[in-house]
């Protein structure tokens, strides 16, 4: 049922019209000149986003968008650069880096976590067991993802998909996550590249009726201070990620994800298994320019997450 699911992603898709494609390339740069990479640049109305490469590098093709088009640049640790496209493709035409600003969060903003406490693993119970899942049908060879894709220059192996569970916790209750263990599968000549994100859950902004039922689209906000990169290489492995130390507090439900930023066999090949019906949602999107979708009658989980939360007092 879980497999079967990805090979329907690609209908959710609208195909693109190419119109005197243009092929921009550029970098992207910090205030000390420094190339930034796995840089986040895209058109949140188009629901489209590539990533740069990690010397801050990028190519895209400016085929059907407007010079009017607002384009978005965003990374985790610098404040979302917004621009026209004309003024994008002016920066690339003149090979003028794109500078954006690190962002400096204040110490009184620091939550101080309670003295007494209870620590709890939400999600899956034991990572290591884990099935490891192909999620090679994220894009069909010839679904209209694919074609937008190509018709951008983008290689299939930067893929930029990400999938993400959404975690429960009781609404209003402070929460601190603490840990985060997920599974990577990999064959020994294999390479993947993976963004950890967590994010608070937006609301639903609306439903969508697609091929494969009625989906909520959601909005969410990313809540890591600072980037956390996985490369792996040949082999399968638990990665056991500590993100205590940037203090990040949740009140609602959360969604942990992962972010394919490259993998050198064009899959995503995770540790998952089926979940309790209502327990752990699938999310999923193509870009994070896009919106979340969840997805209808299929439950999955790959993530394990470790959180403290103030402990009861005693009647």
């Amino acid at each position: 049922m879980i497999k079967s699911f990805f090979l329907c992603l690609g209908l959710l898709c609208v195909s693109a019209t190419t119109i005197n494609a243009q092929e921009l390339t550029g970098i992207i740069k910090d205030k000390n000149q420094k190339g930034v990479p796995y840089v986040n640049i895209g058109i949140p109305a188009k629901a489209f986003g590539i990533i740069t490469d990690d010397n801050g590098n990028f190519k895209l093709k400016i085929t059907s968008e407007k010079e009017t088009d607002t384009l978005q640049i965003t990374s985790i640790g610098y404040y979302p650069l917004v621009m026209s496209v004309a003024d994008f493709k002016k920066s690339c035409q003149e090979n003028s880096p794109i500078i954006i600003t690190e962002e400096v969060y204040q110490l009184a903003t620091t939550i101080v976590r309670p003295n007494e406490y209870e620590t709890k693993v939400l999600g899956t119970s034991n990572v290591a067991d884990l099935e490891c899942v192909e999620l090679s049908g994220l894009r069909q060879k010839d679904s209209a993802s694919v074609r937008k894709y190509k018709e951008k220059g983008i290689s299939e192996k930067s893929a930029g998909v990400e999938i993400g569970n959404k975690i429960s916790i009781k609404k209003g209750q402070q929460t601190f996550i603490d840990k985060i263990q997920f599974k990577t599968c990999l064959g020994e000549n294999d390479t993947a590249i993976y963004r950890v994100n967590i994010y608070s859950e937006g609301k639903t902004v609306k439903r969508v009726l697609t091929p494969i039922g009625m989906v909520k689209v959601i909005n969410a906000a990313n809540e890591l201070k600072e980037p956390i990169i996985i490369k792996t290489i040949g082999k399968t492995e638990v990665h056991d990620i500590d993100v205590s130390k940037q203090n990040i507090q949740v009140t609602d439900d959360f969604i942990i994800a992962l972010e394919c930023i490259y993998a050198s066999n064009s899959q995503m090949k995770i540790g998952a298994k089926p979940a309790m019906f209502g327990s752990t949602d699938l999310l999923i999107r193509e870009s994070i320019m896009d919106e979340w979708v969840k997805i209808p009658l299929i439950n999955m989980t790959f993530i394990a997450a470790t959180v403290t939360y103030k402990k009861k007092s005693k009647k």
